[in-house]
């Protein structure tokens, strides 16, 4: 192995050793000191195999680094390079340390994404004939390649350890008074190794070991842009623990203004030492205070107080840097870990999401979903809310949690203000000032158009950056969601429309047949709800009976009510296997369905249902004999005979509806179109039928009065009344006529 320069003492060595391979271990980076000539000062730090063979392989080269050297010049920078094969990067950080001696801190190599082919056709060319060749070539081909922002990132660490270097090159006459203090910084580099340092005990571990001062602190940046004592050890301790500080301001503001240590004598007679009397504190006579970069660009002050006269505190600046870097690194490394551990859950959420969202049968579900989504997020946002804008209906409807009263329908109100089919951000934003709690707003887009917005709350503006890709991708999710929900809201209403197509033929050409389906559907809906099927399943097999007059072959083509065609189909199985011993099971659905049909064929009029059948209608469904009794449990036959007797009982039942089942009608909305309304005056028309008075409907769209009236006015003219009674009476009676409803 090429031999090691003795340009520095072997004490000072052995801690720049332990330093350079704590630090590649805690980075997973290959590291190499050398002097400015390209002599090794260090043993490489080697992270892989790769690099191992690189090494080796350049044993017997003279100075392998002072030829890049020649080339590259006075460098004062850290730099990101590829002089030997481009595309194959490596990183050098220059180190001075302000004797004339210069030093050259090496990292890598690093593949650019993208550059594979190029790097290994070029590295062929360059190193073919070496004996090693196939083995190297093997490793650099298995190389991971790397972004040139990962590659800046690693950029920016190397010039954290070359600072720390840089200063321990600077102080390598070391003293044998500071070797006690020195094994404490090699102890931390030890922990940081194995560990991330706890600050807390490492301000003992000065208190304790750097006699010179009798009290050390740490403070923090927040999110409000002040500095808070989080940590301190020492004498008084207890007296400066949670002080809080603006930058600029006294002793503490103006150190954290610049990057360099600050160092203060004699400060019992500055005015601005009011501060600490103020806290009860003893008169401090020195102070050093140490800026730390830690996470999010975020600063920090390792400060150090000394409350006697000591002239020794200036010696100790080496040392007490050297530390406040390391807190820093460390610091860096635990947010780091933290963040990847929250990522991880996020992800996984982020997965769960994935499957869950586009599953949602209404946006109300799919509302409800987001905010479990959201809240659920390791960042623990502070609020979340979800509006939709839903074009259909003209009706804007959210869901909230984590709002305070009113707050959420007030925001609400803004959001109407900014956003609109016309006026929309395609991306995210984040809204409120920093230091206080902000809002990051993502819209939700499908097909150039906006749908609504997913709204998160976030205790600072540097939380929701860092977050923001999370929740711009459940953002995403939701839009696919609000597409699924559209595609099936097209298919419900065409469905719609082609039931009543098919029911208006039915009543031209059989109105006996079209009655009784009717009557057979409700009585269905009926007993469905009676033995305890859910009301999906109600609807469905009630509208299994507004089919059942069809024939299946005709319909089922079109792709409509395919899960009500099925249970006709299980229905017209048992019809046909009469005979048969063994008949298939039947869903309990189908059973309901098998009853109502037997029970209404057998009290109809055989020959008022006996028009021959044609392509379209059959009315032999009501004439068929099911053998109901023989597939179909005693305890649900004993239920519908319970269920007529409950309905002899009753006063003659007439098919009553509901406003909300009436604006539901495919009629109606044949209505709107041939009136002409548009989709405010729809707003307010839904409104009137649900029987709302005028300051209802104001309340309701954030409107005043004197607008909703001229709505109605307008809506008068177009429908060509003159109150809203009448209105009502005029949507009854269409619907009702197109539905055979009685009321």
């Amino acid at each position: 192995m090429i031999p090691l320069s003795a340009a520095v003492p072997d004490s000072l060595m052995v801690e720049i050793q332990q330093l350079q391979d704590t630090f590649g271990a805690v980075t997973s980076q290959a590291l190499v000191l050398t002097d400015q000539e390209g002599n090794l000062m260090t043993r490489p730090t080697l992270a892989g195999r790769f690099y191992k063979e690189i090494i080796d392989s350049l044993e017997d080269i003279h100075r392998p680094f002072g030829q890049p050297l020649r080339h590259l010049g006075t460098l004062s920078h850290p730099a990101v390079l590829d002089r030997w094969i481009p595309g194959l990067k490596y990183v050098i950080t220059p180190l001075v340390p302000e004797y004339g001696q210069m030093y050259y801190l090496w990292s890598g190599l690093y593949m650019e994404e993208g550059a594979k082919e190029l790097v290994l056709q070029a590295f062929e060319s360059k190193m073919k004939n070496h004996p090693e060749y196939d083995r190297l070539s093997s490793e650099l081909s298995a190389l991971p390649e790397s972004s040139s922002e990962r590659i800046f990132e690693i950029r920016d660490k190397m010039a954290i350890l070359g600072s720390i270097l840089c200063k321990l090159l600077a102080g390598s006459e070391l003293k044998p008074a500071t070797e006690r203090n020195t094994m404490m910084i090699s102890r931390l580099l030890t922990h940081l190794e194995e560990d991330f340092l706890k600050v807390e005990e490492v301000l003992q571990q000065l208190a304790g070991t750097f006699s010179a001062a009798d009290l050390y602190a740490f403070a923090k940046e927040n999110d409000e842009g002040q500095f808070k004592v989080n940590y301190a050890a020492g004498k008084e301790s207890h007296l400066l623990l949670n002080a809080v500080f603006p930058q600029g301001d006294g002793f503490f503001g103006q150190a954290v203004l610049g990057k360099d240590p600050r160092h203060w004598k004699d400060i019992a007679k500055d005015p601005r030492s009011l501060y600490f009397t103020r806290r009860g504190m003893t008169l401090p006579e020195c102070l050093s205070c140490y800026p730390v970069l830690i996470d999010n660009g975020k600063r920090a002050l390792l400060l150090a107080i000394s409350f006697g006269r000591n002239e020794q505190v200036q010696g100790y600046d080496r040392q007490e840097q050297i530390v406040a870097t390391l807190l820093g690194i460390s610091e860096r490394g635990e947010m780091l870990l933290r963040r990847e551990k929250l990522l991880e859950e996020g992800m996984f959420l982020l997965k769960e999401a994935a499957r869950q969202l586009p599953q949602a049968l209404s946006r109300k579900e799919l509302g409800m979903q987001l905010l479990d989504v959201v809240m659920a997020m390791p960042f623990y946002p502070s609020s979340a809310l979800v509006y939709f804008q839903e074009i259909e209906s003209s009706n804007t409807t959210y869901f909230a949690r984590g709002w305070a009263s009113n707050e959420d329908t007030l925001y609400v109100k803004g959001l109407e203000s900014r956003y609109s089919q016309q006026s929309f951000l395609s991306s995210a934003v984040i809204l409120g000032a920093a230091g206080s709690s902000v809002l990051l707003e993502c819209p939700l887009i499908a097909g150039n158009e906006f749908k609504g917005l997913l709204s998160v709350g976030f205790r600072g503006r540097s939380e929701a950056k860092q977050w923001q890709t999370f929740i711009e991708s459940v953002a995403g999710l939701a839009t696919a969601a609000i597409r699924l929900l559209e595609k099936e809201d097209r298919y419900l209403k065409q469905a719609g429309e082609f039931l009543t197509e098919l029911r208006s033929y039915l009543q031209n050409a059989n109105a006996e047949l079209s009655g009784l389906s009717l009557d057979a559907s409700d009585m269905a809906a009926d007993f469905a709800r009676y033995i305890g099927l859910t009301e999906e399943e109600a609807e469905r097999v009630g509208k299994a009976i507004l089919l059942s007059p069809f024939q299946l072959d005709a319909i089922k083509d079109f792709g409509y009510y395919p899960d009500e065609i099925l249970l006709l189909q299980q229905v017209d199985e048992l019809a046909s296997q009469f005979f048969t011993m063994e008949k298939p099971p039947p869903s309990l659905t189908g059973r309901v369905l098998a009853l109502i049909l037997q029970h209404t064929g057998r009290d109809a009029d055989q020959e008022q249902l006996d028009n021959p059948p044609n392509k379209w209608i059959d009315p032999s469904r009501y004439s068929k004999d099911y053998n109901v009794a023989s597939w179909i449990e005693d305890e649900q036959v004993s239920s519908f005979q319970s269920f007529l007797l409950s309905r002899a009982d009753s006063p003659p039942k007439k098919r009553i509806v509901s406003a909300a089942r009436l604006l539901d009608s495919p009629a109606l909305t044949t209505l709107k179109e041939e009136w002409g309304v548009s989709p405010r005056e729809e707003e307010v028309l839904e409104l009137i039928v649900h029987g709302k008075t005028n300051k209802e409907i104001a309340n309701t769209l954030f409107i005043s009065e004197h607008t909703v009236k001229n709505h109605l006015s307008r809506i008068f003219n177009k429908m060509n009344v003159t109150d809203r009674s009448q209105i009502i009476a005029l949507i009854y009676k269409v619907i009702l006529d197109a539905e055979r409803i009685e009321i």
